[in-house]
């Protein structure tokens, strides 16, 4: 029987920004520039097309792609972060 459930919706239990930070930087990478550490601080805390949005202007390409362009390039980034975060293991609780 479980006794309790414990839900990370905000990354206060488990840090995963790192991980979102890389999938934004691989999608960067793919669409011909570099999105820094620095930047990606921008995306912390913010909701996904609101971080594309983040993203794209970095690079110089707010405005460039149509509604359902960036509905996909915020779900390969999506689906990118899932990925890292599968092949991860978390110090839950961790105190540095």
């Amino acid at each position: 029987m479980i006794d309790c459930c414990i839900f990370d919706l905000d990354g206060v239990v488990v840090d995963t920004a790192r991980y979102h930070y890389l999938a934004w930087a691989a999608l960067a990478r793919e669409l011909g520039f570099e999105f820094t550490p620095v930047q990606g601080e921008a995306t912390k805390g913010v909701s996904r097309m609101a971080s594309l949005e983040i993203v794209l202007r970095a690079g110089g390409l707010e405005g460039r792609f149509s509604a359902a362009e960036r509905e996909r390039l915020a779900a390969e980034k999506n689906a990118r972060y899932l990925r890292f975060v599968s092949h991860s293991s978390f110090d839950i609780f961790s105190i540095q």
